[in-house]
């Protein structure tokens, strides 16, 4: 039966001569409800299409297949590329958390280039590092989360996460830790349109550290050592000197946030595409550049380096659809990216080359260390920093940046995918087999200029003189040129798809068979396992059978493996049952509960893997030798070096796997004005490669970790909306809420001296601590109290017995608080628009985990001196101080050394997450303009942050618990943008 189509312009017009002898057209919309409609003798047929409020008739993006969302039986959520673009973060995974149900993240960084949020679908099931990363897949296409973070926003249709057995199975020994699912836009049949979009960004930390001034911090240190029977360090007269600013050289008081860090950074972002088509051919071809500026002042401009931050990136894209025949389409894309990332050469003390090490750390840049140039001009620099810290005596900071250079990467990720889908309705109708070959390369390498060598000078105001920090250095080195070749990635994957979709009445049948082979070649650390091809191989299968989209069932299976395995252990069967109830389509149900127009249950079972064993790429079966020392064999030195036995290999080593219980309700009131759903999971996690732990080291060689440990990680997700409109005002509330906690059953640790030193029982992330009562606050409460092994003083935290024998050691440590991550995540959008004007605000929250710092990040004189550091203990303050007592050997109190619940801190949160003002140009104007449509708007990210963290800390809650200093902070953005459509 011949076809035809035709897409309306601007205002709904269209014409269409009809092919064939149906008479019938079907008019589609994204939103709407598909309508048939008979032409019959008429020449014009106006259609008027429902909107499809509860997105039924929506096809959502599955494993390796579409299917309509009102048949699906198992868990996912989806976010549309429009909505995702309302976020101007670089990088892709930043746009997704407080939108989607089940999705947890944590943005740790806001370097550029390296901003991404490590990201989780339901939390996470193992204590593997390496095991927790869900499974990205792009077109059907595996991705690494690298190359997923640079994907363009620009290029995104729309993306799926998908978390339950039902959704995940298919991907068998790869999709035990979820699923994401993104679809790139295509071409669709019109006349070509062309889009430009220009965004323009400002930053700044959400959260950046506020140190004391020199004379607040001299005082302080003065207070320190009279704590620790010491003379002071600073006189009276040096203390009003860095108060007053009288001698800026001798005493200078240093804003090392000013000097170092500018007040805004910037991004820029441009995108051109166009796309169209007609029935031969489709096309999108999209272009985007990107260009995030970096917060350090660039003081090597004058040596003509860029010594900040800074992070450029080129996408590109071109999507091709083809029809060959009338019964075959060929798919070709071809997309990638060329990247740079700057980072400064600084040379922070012990090897850290780290600006922000610096600039927290008090022995490194106390705000009274040095002057930043000296009366002549030269690089200012002191005696107390050369002399009385020694091991910080690194030159002049600004000196550093002016004159170290900078260290670049470059990457390049090329990608070829190309598909052909014949249609076999000759066999029996539905009935069609798909071809995909897609090559990925990605290569990086790096450059630097640097050098470390520059004369500074100890002014003496006094007879005004120049002391050389080094007598040895007394002109600028020359730039060395560094270059690293790195190495290629390559992967090839080969698909062949069999697929059957038909209806016959009521009876809705359809099933998908696949077979799957991909290869990773790479560079790997371990010789041994170099450029050695990382294999895997599949075969999937899914059946679906659903009547009047009222009765669903689904199968699903995969029989995969990998190569990381021996032979008996390579292949794996993960099966994955499902089924669904559309109550409202029963006719009891449409006659008598009128307020409930969509009511569906559903539930699944099944088993998934995970190949993603460790930390490292290990094939864990293999018996691994060492060097050894030398030997002399004959009469003459005949030397041979030995081999010593490593780590046995462990033939039983197999995937993870997990199994996965998962029921919901989904459900439509008052016309679908209000919709939602209520999922619950149960998981539990097998077989997770596990070091041994209750195998004595007298056992005498290496033991490889073995598939021990077991987690169960159980939670739900709540998501409900509400929408209408009022008049010429639309609006719609949108709430979801996700909880997943696990908790570890088994991994193998020694008996513990005391039950509440076991982690078996806790959440992953949970740490020992010392739990804090109090402070000592005499020396009667010294001597009555437990002795510990560091001699307490008057001021120190105080810690609790738990095991009752008199004394503070490693045995009363316990496992306190909560993990690192939070298992618990909210999400509330609200949207309206009237006229031409939108406004939309996202809130995003996350509570119930703990955020700690040590050393540089808190510890006092090891980091420079907060507000929190003046509240430190006294007689008067008490319970009530923030710190303990104020010395330059913290001792009992030391965050490192005494980790306790004093330092541990909830990182519960509140964030503006995402906001959006925009304006839509009407249409006389865009009419005289020749162009379809213009669109101007606001928007930002992470623009105002409520948490109790500040307490005890400054920094971001999303920070990685236990860091021993702050690092490149994540960023707020506010976001102008302009898009013009041709």
């Amino acid at each position: 039966m011949a076809t035809n189509g035709v897409v309306t312009d601007g205002k709904g017009n269209y014409t269409l001569r009809l092919k064939g002898s149906s008479g019938i057209i079907v008019v589609s919309f994204v939103g709407a409800i598909p309508k048939e409609v008979v032409v019959g003798n008429r020449k014009t047929v106006n259609v008027q299409l429902e909107d499809d409020v509860q997105g039924l008739e929506q096809v959502v993006v599955i494993g390796y297949g579409k299917q309509k969302k009102i048949t699906l039986t198992g868990s996912m959520s989806t976010i549309t590329g429009a909505d995702i673009r309302q976020n101007p973060s670089a990088s892709l995974q930043n746009t997704l958390v407080g939108r989607l149900p089940g999705f947890f993240s944590q943005q740790r960084s806001g370097a550029p280039g390296s901003d991404g949020a490590t990201f989780f679908i339901r939390g996470i099931s193992s204590y593997n590092g390496g095991s927790t990363t869900p499974l990205i897949i792009v077109d059907d296409i595996e991705y690494s989360p690298e190359q997923f973070a640079a994907i363009d926003a620009n290029e995104v249709e729309n993306i799926s996460i998908l978390k339950d057995a039902a959704t995940t199975a298919i991907y068998g020994i790869k999709g035990a830790n979820g699923v994401v699912v993104v679809t790139t836009r295509r071409g669709k049949l019109g006349i070509p349109q062309i889009t430009f979009r220009s965004e323009y960004s400002v930053m700044q930390p959400t959260v950046m550290p506020k140190f004391l001034d020199a004379y607040e911090s001299a005082k302080l240190y003065n207070q320190a050592r009279a704590n620790d029977g010491l003379a002071p360090r600073f006189t009276e007269t040096d203390l009003q000197k860095y108060q007053d600013g009288s001698d800026p050289y001798g005493h200078p008081n240093n804003d090392w946030k000013k000097i170092l860090f500018k007040d805004f950074s910037s991004q820029i972002k441009g995108n051109f595409d166009i796309s169209g088509g007609t029935e031969k051919v489709k096309y999108f071809v999209s272009a985007g550049f990107l260009y995030q500026d970096g917060m350090l002042r660039n003081y090597g401009e004058e040596q003509g380096v860029n010594s900040n931050f800074y992070y450029n990136r080129y996408n590109y894209r071109s999507n091709l659809d083809i029809k060959a025949t009338n019964t075959m389409d060929i798919r070709i894309d071809l997309y990638g990216n060329l990247g740079v990332t700057n980072t400064n050469n600084i040379g922070s003390a012990f090897g850290y080359n780290d600006i922000f090490y610096d600039y927290v750390s008090f022995a490194s840049l106390a705000p009274f260390n040095y002057p930043v140039y000296n009366p002549d001009g030269t690089f200012g620099y002191s005696k107390w920093q050369r002399d009385e810290n020694p091991n910080y005596n690194q030159n002049n900071i600004v000196g550093r940046i002016t004159h170290y250079g900078y260290n670049r990467k470059y990457g390049n990720n090329m990608n070829l995918v190309a598909n052909v889908n014949q249609k076999l309705d000759f066999i029996t109708k539905g009935l069609s087999i798909k071809g995909v070959l897609s090559y990925a390369s990605t290569y990086d390498y790096t450059r630097s200029m640097t050098r470390d060598q520059f004369p500074s000078f100890i002014y003496n105001s006094d007879n005004n003189t120049y002391e050389p920090r080094d007598p040895n250095i007394y002109r600028v080195r020359r730039y060395f040129i560094g270059y690293n070749a790195g190495s290629t990635i390559r992967n090839l994957t080969t698909q062949a798809i069999l697929s059957y979709d038909r209806s016959f009445g009521s009876h809705h049948v359809y099933g998908t068979a696949l077979t799957n082979i991909n290869t990773v070649i790479k560079y790997n650390d371990n010789a041994v396992y170099n450029f050695v091809p990382n294999n895997f191989k599949g075969y999937t299968g899914r059946v679906g059978y659903d009547y009047a989209d009222k009765y669903l069932f689904q199968f699903n299976a995969a029989y995969n493996g990998s190569d990381r395995f021996v032979s008996k252990k390579k292949y794996g069967f993960f099966p994955a049952a499902s089924a669904g109830w559309v109550v409202s389509n029963e006719e009891f149900w449409k006659d008598n509960v009128k307020f409930v127009d969509f009511l569906k249950f559903r539930g699944s079972y099944g088993i998934v893997g995970n190949d993603r064993i460790g930390d490292g790429f290990n094939y864990y079966y293999q018996q691994n030798y060492s060097g050894g020392n030398n030997a002399s064999f004959g009469y003459s030195d005949n030397t041979q070096t030995g081999l010593v036995e490593g780590t046995l290999g462990n033939d039983d080593v197999t995937w993870e796997k997990e199994k996965k219980v998962d029921v919901a309700m989904e459900f439509g009131l008052l016309g679908s004005k209000i919709t939602g759903s209520i999922d619950l999971f149960h998981n539990v996690r097998s077989d997770i490669l596990t070091s041994r732990g209750t195998v004595s080291s007298i056992f005498g060689v290496g033991l490889p970790p073995v598939n021990l440990g077991k987690v169960q990680n159980q939670g739900g997700e709540i998501e409900i909306s509400y929408r209408d409109k009022i008049g010429n005002v639309d609006f719609s509330v949108r709430a979801n809420y996700s909880l997943a906690k696990n908790k570890i059953l088994y991994r193998d640790e020694p008996t513990p001296a005391y039950p509440y030193q076991a982690f078996t029982g806790n959440s992953i992330g949970q740490i020992l601590t010392y739990q804090w009562i109090g402070f000592y606050t005499s020396a009667a409460d010294i001597a009555s109290s437990p002795v510990p092994q560091t001699t307490p003083r008057i001021g120190d935290l105080k810690y609790a017995d738990l095991n009752g024998d008199g004394k503070i050691d490693g045995y009363d440590m316990s496992i306190n608080g909560n993990p690192n991550l939070p298992n618990t995540n909210y999400g509330l959008e609200l949207r309206t628009n009237y006229k031409n004007f939108g406004l939309s605000l996202l809130f995003q929250a996350a509570t119930n985990f703990n955020v700690r710092g040590v050393a540089e990040a808190i510890q006092a004189f090891a980091s420079n001196l907060t507000s929190i550091h003046q509240n430190s203990w006294t007689p008067a303050l008490g319970d009530a101080a923030q710190y303990p007592l104020l010395s330059l050997s913290p001792g009992l109190s030391s965050p490192s050394a005494y980790p306790s619940t004093f330092w541990l801190v909830s990182g519960n949160y509140l964030r503006l997450k995402n906001a959006e003002f925009s304006y839509n140009f009407p249409q006389k104007l865009t009419e005289r303009l020749k162009v379809q449509s213009i669109r101007t708007y606001i928007n930002g990210y992470n623009l105002l942050t409520w948490s109790s963290l500040d307490k005890r800390y400054q920094f971001d809650p999303e920070s990685n618990s236990g860091q021993d200093r702050i690092k490149y902070p994540p960023q707020k953005m506010i976001n102008l943008g302009l898009s013009v459509t041709f």
